[in-house]
């Protein structure tokens, strides 16, 4: 194994790139420390997935040791099976069964021990030389950049490709952290859509209640203690589709511009037309329970919009993602050649 970078080594080498031969050795040192440390993920991961099989199996043999000790003790005791046993001459058979079952489950145990502690010391090895290698993709990335600026020093004829792709790159990047911004307008407009979901059905649940209540006798505090209830919901609700909208509006101001094909965009009305009326709580029940279900309903609209912005989104990054990944290895093939 080649001597790797550690945590502190830095991502770019210190030397300025004088020597072609010294950036191609530190590149190839950097792309076996990353091959290095990608089969020890894999043996990292393997070996995990064998320690909770062996803490599956000393579970397993754990509990069939508690079943056999606690068949012989019956048979020590004087129990109606035992009794039965007994009398059919069965007793010494069912003993030596048990003993034979409880020795059984000691070994499994002990050999499950001794498995979870192989694959602890092996995992233990494997994350103290994963350690050690430190952070290999920037080395990596920084061999590469290294690769780069001494191709441009020496007017490699590569340089014109590599130009283009680190400009193609950018735009590619720029997008996905637009991409990223807004899935992350899409999730703060659901959750608080799913919140004013909630209180509008608390709210519907109450307002249901008070008029159960009403056709009561004793009718006064019940109505008092609910309106005052159902009055707070709404509140809460409001104040929840108001910051929905607000996530709504920003979201449909940015997506047109992320670069979607107009078949796949989402027009502005879908996001504003729930949320374009001000509910007021109706003084008559009727008003009140149809306000609150237009108001429901409209923030399910909202919701399934949101979901098909975050669905278009989502296959728009995967999609950037790949193309970026695709230019990443184009230029990394110029720089480390065939």
């Amino acid at each position: 194994m080649r001597e790797a970078a550690g945590p502190d080594q830095p991502a770019v080498p210190r030397r300025a790139p004088g020597d072609g031969r010294q950036l191609q050795a530190e590149l190839d040192a950097a792309a076996e420390a990353v091959a290095e440390h990608r089969a020890l993920a894999e043996r990292f991961g393997v070996l995990r997935s064998a320690l909770d099989g062996s803490r599956t199996e000393l579970t397993d043999a754990a509990a069939a040791l508690d079943r056999a000790t606690a068949g012989i003790r019956r048979l020590g005791r004087p129990v109606p099976s035992t009794i039965l046993a007994v009398v059919r001459g069965r007793r010494a058979a069912l003993l030596a069964d048990r003993r034979t079952e409880q020795r059984a489950a000691e070994a499994r145990a002990a050999a499950a021990r001794t498995a979870i502690a192989d694959r602890e010391r092996e995992i233990a090895a494997v994350r103290a030389t994963l350690r050690g290698l430190g952070d290999v993709d920037a080395w990596y990335a920084g061999a590469l950049a290294a690769a780069e600026a001494w191709s441009i020093q020496t007017a490699s004829p590569a340089v014109p490709e590599l130009r283009r792709l680190a400009d193609a790159s950018q735009v590619l990047r720029r997008e996905l952290a637009e991409l990223d911004e807004l899935s992350a307008t899409a999730d703060r407009a659901r959750t608080a859509l799913v919140g004013a979901l909630g209180h509008l059905d608390d709210a519907w649940g109450r307002a249901q209640a008070e008029r159960r209540a009403r056709t009561r006798r004793f009718r006064r505090s019940p109505i008092l203690l609910t309106d005052g209830r159902k009055a707070d919901q709404m509140d809460q609700a409001a104040g929840l589709m108001r910051k929905a909208g607000e996530s709504l509006r920003e979201l449909a101001r940015k997506i047109d511009g992320v670069g979607h094909d107009r078949a796949d965009r989402l027009a502005a009305v879908q996001f504003l037309g729930p949320f374009d009326f001000l509910f007021d709580t109706a003084v008559l029940h009727r008003f009140f329970v149809d306000g609150a279900y237009d108001a429901g309903d409209r923030v399910h609209d909202a919701l399934d919009a949101v979901d098909r912005a975050q669905a278009a989104v989502t296959v728009r990054s995967v999609e950037v993602a790949g193309r970026l990944a695709d230019l990443d290895q184009r230029r990394e093939r110029l720089l480390t050649g065939p």
